[in-house]
């Protein structure tokens, strides 16, 4: 072997033992309280967020990624009642459901699923592919402290209008009959699921409030769900009170110490063992695919995130 080439390759090396260093290191998380922001200036809410979770999967199957995430859900919180629901058993809660709805991809179908069922019931709303750290009792507790009618997340990435921050809705937790919920079911209902979203989507242009409602979000015709609840907080804000956590400091902490790179993510993931986590992590689409391959082969540390889901 010439030495060019063991130099290369003793350098290939330690570029790979450098980048798996700073990738597995520990790291300073943020606090999820650090940004915190209470929007709105409505009636204090003392009623409380009843403590059950709701989620959906259109396949009474669920992959083991989602089948691990809501075992951990009832690990951390053996006290919540845990509803998943799917295109079987969805006509059990909600009735009557809209004639047209299967017509509709699924997002659109479980954008509307997830504002129903929290008017009518109350609760906390997760996506399936969220994965818990520790328990939900902080949900309860922001709540009472800032005595709040919605608990939830803002995606600071998107929001370019500091004083009308980008609501997501993966994470939804609010009592029955939330006046901000009921609002934002009544407009995305109307606009989305009875009306055509191309219909809102080209009124909101003609309008000229199409812009400022968007801000940084992305295909309008299919965050639709976001697009209606920024255009309800754009004209009914004051009205409302909400506690919000920047996702950057929680959910997406993960992803934004990774640079939102996936293979970063996974190795923090699959091989990270530090103590400090965020609250959560929620995956994404092409994350949830990716991360079910490792969890299949077991390529995991047992202390690591998804290692401590395997408990």
């Amino acid at each position: 072997m010439s030495l060019l080439l063991i130099i290369v390759v003793l350098l290939l090396v330690f570029a790979i033992g450098y980048w798996w260093f700073q990738q597995t290191k520990p790291v300073e998380l943020p606090h999820f309280t650090d940004h915190q922001i209470v929007l709105g200036q409505g009636q204090p809410c003392a009623k409380p967020i009843p403590q059950i979770i709701w989620t959906y999967w259109h396949s009474p199957t669920l992959p083991l990624v989602v089948e691990q995430c809501i075992a951990g859900w009832r690990r951390f919180n053996p006290e919540y009642r845990i509803e998943v629901l799917n295109k079987d058993n969805l006509a059990d809660f909600i009735s009557p459901i809209p004639a047209h709805l299967e017509r509709l991809n699924v997002a659109k179908q479980t954008d509307w699923m997830r504002l129903e069922l929290l008017n009518r019931y109350g609760g906390i709303w997760m996506d399936a592919s969220i994965i818990l750290t520790q328990p939900l009792d902080w949900v309860g507790q922001l709540q009472r402290q800032q005595a709040a009618e919605f608990v939830g997340y803002y995606i600071d990435g998107y929001t370019q209008r500091k004083e009308l921050p980008v609501v997501d809705s993966w994470f939804l937790a609010a009592p029955a009959g939330s006046r901000f919920i009921a609002d934002w079911l009544s407009l995305f209902k109307q606009q989305a699921i009875v009306g055509d979203t191309e219909d809102y989507i080209a009124k909101l242009e003609q309008s000229g409030r199409l812009a400022d409602v968007r801000q940084g979000i992305g295909d309008p015709y299919y965050h639709t769900v976001h697009i209606a609840a920024q255009d309800v907080l754009s004209q009914h804000v004051a009205g409302y009170k909400l506690a919000l956590i920047r996702a950057e400091d929680s959910a997406f902490a993960l992803h934004a110490c990774a640079k939102w790179r996936r293979k970063r993510l996974y190795v923090r993931l699959l091989w990270n063992t530090q103590a400090e986590r965020p609250l959560m992590i929620k995956l994404r689409g092409g994350e949830r695919t990716k991360l079910e391959g490792y969890l299949r082969r077991g390529l995991f540390r047992r202390d690591s995130i998804v290692g401590r889901m395997q408990r």
